[in-house]
């Protein structure tokens, strides 16, 4: 019988692929073990958004709406979610808030940084009972509140 003879370069292919079965073997093992730690996350601080409308007009003591644009400005640098935008009209001397209704805006919605423009409306009720010309070319504010 004759005897097997390994050549030099028989060797170094046989060590690469001994070494290459070892590498691809010991791949498939690992340790487990269970960790845990801390670490600290930062939640901004919100600002509170600012509201303004546009002026809608003459207003008549005639309860027909007028319409007007609210802009409702979000100073967060992120989203800011927002139920509904509503607005009370002030008193001025004798023209009195109450004679006045402005619609709440629902907006349901997270509104993005910067300002955002809405459709709102606001009128002057008739009072037959009572005169309202002390309200003549006076100029009324509307305060506004979102939540």
């Amino acid at each position: 019988m004759k005897r097997f003879k390994f050549r030099r370069r028989t060797w170094i292919l046989l060590g690469v692929l001994v070494v290459a079965v070892v590498a691809a073997v010991s791949g498939y093992a690992y340790f487990a073990a269970s960790g845990s730690g801390s670490g600290t996350a930062t939640v901004a601080t919100i600002g509170a958004p600012t509201i303004t409308n546009a002026d809608p007009g003459n207003l008549w003591p005639d309860s027909v709406w007028h319409p007007m644009n609210v802009t409702i400005t979000n100073p967060n640098g992120g989203n800011l979610y927002v139920t509904s935008i509503s607005g009370t009209v002030a008193d001025n001397g004798g023209c009195l808030g109450a004679w006045f209704e402005v619609q709440t805006i629902p907006v349901n919605a997270y509104i993005a940084p910067g300002p955002n423009v809405f459709a709102g409306n606001v009128r002057m009720l008739f009072n037959n009972a009572v005169d309202q010309s002390v309200c003549n070319s006076t100029p009324m504010t509307i305060n506004w509140t979102s939540n």
